[in-house]
């Protein structure tokens, strides 16, 4: 993983979200803004994130703790109900 795209990424989102000024419903509004194509791709990660979240071995502590759980309900849900995104 060292010198990925995808370690790029997950720093500059913490080097994002790590600020007071982030607005997380703005990002999510921003949402529509993208090709529709890249919405696809944007949930495929949004759900492989949410996979690791609630697997039991994802480290939890006090701080993490309530997202794992809400993953793992998530992913519940998704298991019984999830769809193939597509890729168009």
């Amino acid at each position: 993983m060292e010198n990925s795209k995808e370690l790029e990424l997950i720093r500059k989102i913490e080097d994002t979200i790590n600020d007071f000024n982030f607005n997380n419903q703005k990002f999510a509004s921003a949402i529509p803004t993208m090709h529709r194509t890249l919405q696809q791709s944007f949930w495929r990660l949004i759900r492989e994130s949410i996979k690791v979240f609630a697997d039991d071995r994802f480290p939890t502590d006090a701080r993490n703790r309530s997202s794992h759980l809400e993953a793992v309900e998530m992913m519940k849900y998704l298991n019984e109900n999830g769809r193939a995104i597509p890729m168009i």
